[in-house]
């Protein structure tokens, strides 16, 4: 028997009490996300396994892993606002497309050059979907369940956050590496067939069906620059100048982008979204948590694989409670409506960071393993929350930019994070392919310091009048 609503909790009419069809909306776009995640965790598994296959070296199949993140980072905000400006549907058809059938050829890749290549352009097709997947949940939905629906949706997403190390490990031994890119198309396949019967064709209507070049060139080449500036820094350190070089050069043109953007009458990215208090704090507060996501993720693989030398399907069972912590923080992201968006970012911050430290400070694998679980709620939340909120503060028709925006941001920080724990980590050792577990755990106690410290500051900005609290009289 239903409960009655009362004053004190007002009974919480059904998502899909308007339209019983937008369940399906909820399923195409949260499958949509799941492929991305599953792909995204998966084949960090199978790397060892495919530079085996392939005659090559891990080292050398880093790009299978950077080049697929310096294509989404660079592509995340034109994905989002050429869905805003041509059609969400049609655009995610497209990068679904696009990821399905890069993913079939990469499978079958038959050199590190070709797989390589393959995986840059996956990474094209899956910065089309992550935004544009929520975009679509955003303006199917009135603005009173937005939050809700999109928690919906990253809970489809959870669950390849959370099964995507296990399968891929699962699949890498079993099968082969191959089927962790060939096991997207039939997904992809599906997400297109659902999206063209249940997904009504949305845009912004108030811009017209032009694109801001200036602002998409100056975008893509300052996040690309940036990006690949990061990943040198794994490699020739810090201070070398080609690092420096790309980093300041990408720093530079993201400066210049924004002046443009306020000069230009229908902008890429309308960066004045930022003004909007909570947009900012919450796409900062996911990047925090997002960086420890990063770091600890490129850490635990080297603990599990490296230093432990566990196998990829006993790695993969290793990550289940960082990966299910995670899972579990993106079910519930979608169920805190009517809460103070930055006390969930505090509480967030300090599980996450206070997870990470204990991993560092861990004597043994299952303490160590129990603390994950916590680290990966924790970053998992921020990450999660941060997509929620942001979405339900911004105008409908900016949903696909203002989520790539925030997308832009937080992936970026995962890749500065995992260019920095490397970097820290690549002692004398570790240039010869040994990793030391003291090392490790340092950098996993920096980590954990830096995020928990974050949070007072997130409660400090957060708290401030935001553009959901009543005006003062």
């Amino acid at each position: 028997m239903t409960q009655p609503a009362t004053p004190d909790r007002p009974k919480r009419e059904s998502l899909f009490a308007d339209d019983p069809r937008l369940a399906m909306v909820i399923v195409a776009a949260g499958l949509g996300l799941f492929a991305v995640a599953l792909d995204f965790f998966s084949v960090q598994a199978a790397v060892p396994s495919m530079a085996e296959d392939l005659d090559t070296t891990s080292t050398t199949l880093q790009w299978v892993l950077s080049g697929y993140l310096l294509a989404v980072s660079a592509m995340l905000v034109v994905g989002g606002r050429l869905a805003d400006i041509f059609g969400r549907r049609r655009v995610l058809v497209i990068g679904l497309a696009i990821f399905g059938v890069t993913s079939l050829v990469g499978g079958a890749s038959q050199s590190a050059e070709m797989i390589i290549v393959m995986r840059i352009l996956q990474g094209v097709g899956a910065a089309i979907v992550f935004p544009v997947s929520i975009s679509v949940v955003t303006t199917a939905f009135p603005p009173a369940k937005v939050q809700r629906a999109v928690g919906l949706a990253f809970a489809v997403l959870a669950i390849g956050q959370g099964s995507g190390p296990f399968v891929g490990g699962a699949i890498t031994e079993y099968l082969s590496w191959r089927w962790v890119l060939w096991v997207n198309v039939p997904i992809a396949a599906i997400v297109i067939v659902l999206l063209l019967r249940s997904v009504k064709e949305t845009r912004d209507e108030s811009v017209p069906r032009t694109i801001d070049w200036a602002g998409l060139v100056l975008i893509v080449a300052s996040v690309a620059s940036f990006t690949y500036g990061i990943d040198l820094a794994a490699d020739d350190g810090w201070t070398a100048p080609t690092t420096l070089g790309f980093i300041i050069g990408g720093l530079i043109g993201m400066a210049i982008f924004v002046l443009v953007e306020l000069r230009v009458r229908f902008p890429l990215l309308d960066v004045r979204l930022f003004r909007n208090r909570r947009f900012s704090v919450m796409t900062g507060a996911g990047a925090i948590g997002n960086a420890a996501a990063g770091a600890v993720v490129v850490l635990s693989m080297l603990v599990f694989q490296e230093v432990r030398g566990l196998s990829a399907i006993e790695a993969g069972v290793a990550f289940l409670p960082f990966s299910g912590g995670i899972g579990l923080a993106s079910v519930l992201s979608g169920r805190l409506e009517g809460r103070q968006p930055w006390a969930i970012m505090t509480v967030s911050l300090a599980v996450g960071g206070l997870g990470t430290l204990g991993m560092g400070l861990s004597p043994t694998l299952g303490l160590y393993l129990a603390c994950s679980a916590f680290a990966g709620f924790g970053a998992g939340l921020a990450f999660a929350y941060a997509n929620v909120a942001t979405q339900a503060a911004v105008p409908p028709g900016q949903a696909g930019a203002a989520s790539g925006a925030v997308l832009t941001i937080v992936v970026g920080a995962a890749g500065v994070a995992i260019a920095l724990a490397a970097s820290l980590v690549d002692t004398q050792g570790a240039a010869e392919g040994i990793y030391s577990q003291t090392d490790i755990d340092h950098v996993l106690v920096v980590f954990g310091i830096v995020i928990a410290a974050s949070a007072p500051l997130v409660a400090l900005l957060g708290r401030e009048r935001t553009p959901s609290a009543p005006e003062a009289p």
